[in-house]
């Protein structure tokens, strides 16, 4: 399938790892131009790229980051939010303190509604924003509060800014669990040999490139739940 993204201008936030590189990776492949943000460095990447440090939470930081790739590249087709933490992990509600609250939805929430917020301004007619939510929006693990209902939110903010932004498409990829080093950081070796499907970041880039790309133009405010098949299935025992 030809998504036509070469020389398309493209910026993507937690660009430094995980997801947000693949993202990155992907993009440069297809021939686009990538700005890399991340309050991290990011890896050396070959192709029409550069890199802005800055923290998805800070407000300022964010938005000069953002005016920088743009003024680079001329505007922005495609804006892709990978920032995201997992905060407390196993985590009982009675142990998670509201600055643990706090903190994820600072990133995973606001930081999406910062990014959109400060690309508007950027943004080509009829640009792709592309969130990563995540399945915890709609299926829940014990000891996550922060996290899906973080996620949770990404959906309906995708939601909101589809009907917000005219001529903008509004979509967000919600993946199950992925081998990324944050995954690593949460799961440790359980991911060596994992009892249930694990994807790659890759796998992940893929939808992302489909929702960027004119090939998905009919698609708007949608969540695209990629988890094998996982939720579909009823806990009845048949």
């Amino acid at each position: 399938m030809r998504l036509d993204l070469a020389g398309k201008a493209v910026l993507v936030t937690g660009a430094a790892s995980g997801i947000g590189l693949a993202c990155a990776r992907a993009f440069l492949a297809e021939g686009a131009q990538v700005g890399l943000v991340d309050r991290e460095s990011v890896p050396v990447l070959e192709g029409d790229v550069m890199a802005v440090r800055a923290d998805v939470t800070d407000e300022p930081k964010l938005a000069a980051a953002i005016a920088t790739v743009a003024r680079r590249f001329g505007g922005l087709d495609v804006v892709v939010g990978c920032a995201g933490i997992s905060g407390p992990v196993g985590t009982p509600l009675a142990e998670t303190t509201v600055e643990d609250f706090a903190s994820v939805l600072a990133v995973n929430v606001t930081g999406q509604f910062l990014l959109a917020k400060h690309a508007r301004p950027w943004l080509s007619p009829g640009a792709s924003v592309v969130f990563l939510a995540s399945d915890s929006a709609f299926v829940c693990a014990p000891g996550m509060v922060p996290y899906c209902a973080s996620k949770g939110a990404v959906v309906a903010l995708t939601r909101a800014l589809s009907v917000e932004l005219d001529g903008v498409r509004v979509n967000c990829v919600c993946p199950s669990v992925v081998d990324t080093p944050m995954a690593r950081g949460d799961l440790g070796p359980v991911l060596d040999d994992p009892a249930f499907p694990v994807q790659a970041a890759e796998d992940v880039a893929q939808h992302v490139l489909y929702l960027a790309s004119a090939r998905s133009r009919t698609v708007d405010g949608q969540a695209v739940l990629a988890d094998f098949g996982v939720s579909a299935r009823s806990g009845f025992p048949a």
